[in-house]
C-alpha cells in the first residue's frame, strides 16, 4: 500500500490513493479545490483504515470537512460508493449518483440470495448445489458498505459550474448500468473510474437484474470518449496516464481476442456460460467462489454479445441454456 500522500497532478487537483481490504490493495479518489468549496470524485470503501487515510489528506491538501461541498460518484460499488454516507455526515455535501446506480446499490445490501438469482445461476450453468456455502453478497460487503439511501442524480451531458472549474458528466454504461465519468474540460483531465483503467480491464458481466448486452454498452462507452481533447487521466487502480486513446483500442482488442475465444469454444458443441468459463479461464468447480461466478458472468456478457451478432444461437434444455456458434 503506497504512503496516504495526495498527489497534486493539475493546480488544486489531488489523486488520492485509499486502502482497500482485499485486492486491488487500493483505490484512488480525485478531489479538486474551487472558489465555491472542494468536490470529491468517488469515497472509497468505508473501512477504519481507509476512512481514516481519506481524512488525513484532506488535511494533508487544506479541505476541512465542511468546505467539501459536493461528491460525484463514478458508480455504486463497494469501492466508489460504499463510504458516501459517512462522507455526507461529516461534511454535509451534496451527493450525486446516476439513478441506475443508486437502484443497484440495493444489490450489495441483500442479506439472502432471491429466487430470480438463484434461477439465473442456474439457467447459466453454475453448479450452485455443488459449490458449498455461498454468502449472499449484502453478507459479504455489510461491514465494508455505507452508502447513501438517496442522492442527487447524474445524467448525461449534465454540467457543474463551481466557478473556476467546470465538470461535465459522461455516461459510460457498461461496467455498471449508470456508470459516469467526469470531464474538466479546462485542465484537459477525465476521472474514469472503472471505466479505463491503465494495467487491467474492468469486470463486465451479464447479472440477472442488469444490462441484456453490458459488453455493447461498454464497447460503445468506450468509443464515445476515445476522442475526447484530454491529457491527463486519472483512474480508480493504476497511476494516471496521459494517452487515452491508445488504452482504448488496447481494450477494445482484448475484448476481440475474448469473443474469438468463446466463439471457439461453442464451435460444434452447445455449452453453458459456466463451462465457458472454465475454458476460458481455466478453472472448475474447486476454485474461489471469487472467480467462478465474476467469469462465468463475463463470459455471459460476451456470448450475448456474440448472439446479438447472430454468431452464436442459445438452446434452453432441461432449464439450461447452452450456446453454439453459427456455422459458416
Amino acid at each position: 500500500m503506497p504512503d496516504v500522500v495526495p498527489q497534486e497532478v493539475a493546480a488544486g487537483v489531488f489523486f488520492l490513493t485509499l486502502p482497500l481490504p482485499m485486492k486491488p490493495s487500493h483505490v484512488h479518489v480525485t478531489l479538486a479545490r474551487t472558489r465555491s468549496g472542494w468536490v470529491q470524485f468517488d469515497s472509497g470503501m468505508y473501512t477504519n483504515e481507509s476512512w481514516g487515510a481519506l481524512q488525513e489528506q484532506w488535511k494533508q491538501v487544506g479541505c476541512r470537512p465542511e468546505e467539501l461541498r459536493v461528491l460525484l460518484v463514478t458508480h455504486h460499488h463497494p469501492d466508489h460508493f460504499g463510504a458516501s454516507g459517512p462522507i455526507a455526515e461529516e461534511t454535509g455535501a451534496s451527493v450525486y449518483l446516476h439513478p441506475a446506480e443508486l437502484h443497484a446499490a440495493q444489490h450489495y445490501q441483500r442479506r439472502e440470495h432471491s429466487p430470480e438469482a438463484l434461477a439465473f445461476f442456474r439457467r447459466h450453468g453454475i453448479p450452485f448445489e455443488r459449490l458449498g456455502p455461498v454468502p449472499p453478497v449484502g453478507v459479504f460487503w455489510a461491514q465494508f458498505y455505507r452508502p447513501l439511501a438517496s442522492s442527487s442524480p447524474l445524467e448525461e451531458g449534465q454540467r457543474f459550474d463551481f466557478a473556476d472549474r467546470v465538470v461535465e458528466v459522461i455516461a459510460t454504461p457498461g461496467h455498471t448500468p449508470g456508470h459516469c465519468v467526469f470531464f474538466l474540460p479546462q485542465e484537459r483531465i477525465l476521472v474514469v473510474g472503472d471505466h479505463v483503467l491503465p494495467k487491467i480491464t474492468p469486470h463486465i458481466g451479464r447479472f440477472p437484474s442488469g444490462p441484456e448486452n453490458p459488453l455493447r454498452d461498454y464497447l460503445d462507452s468506450l468509443r464515445r470518449i476515445q476522442d475526447l481533447p484530454v491529457d491527463l487521466v486519472l483512474p480508480a487502480h493504476g497511476r494516471p496516464f496521459s494517452d487515452l486513446k491508445r488504452r482504448v483500442a488496447q481494450i477494445i482488442s482484448h475484448h476481440e481476442y475474448r469473443l474469438r475465444e468463446m466463439l471457439a469454444a461453442v464451435h460444434g458443441q452447445a455449452r453453458t456460460a459456466y463451462e465457458v468459463a472454465c475454458l476460458a479461464w481455466g478453472f472448475d468447480e474447486r476454485a474461489p467462489l471469487q472467480l467462478q461466478f465474476p467469469a462465468t458472468f463475463e463470459a455471459l456478457a460476451h456470448l450475448e454479445y456474440l448472439r446479438d451478432q447472430g454468431k452464436v444461437t442459445c438452446e434452453d434444455t432441461d432449464g439450461q441454456v447452452r450456446y453454439r456458434s453459427v456455422e459458416p
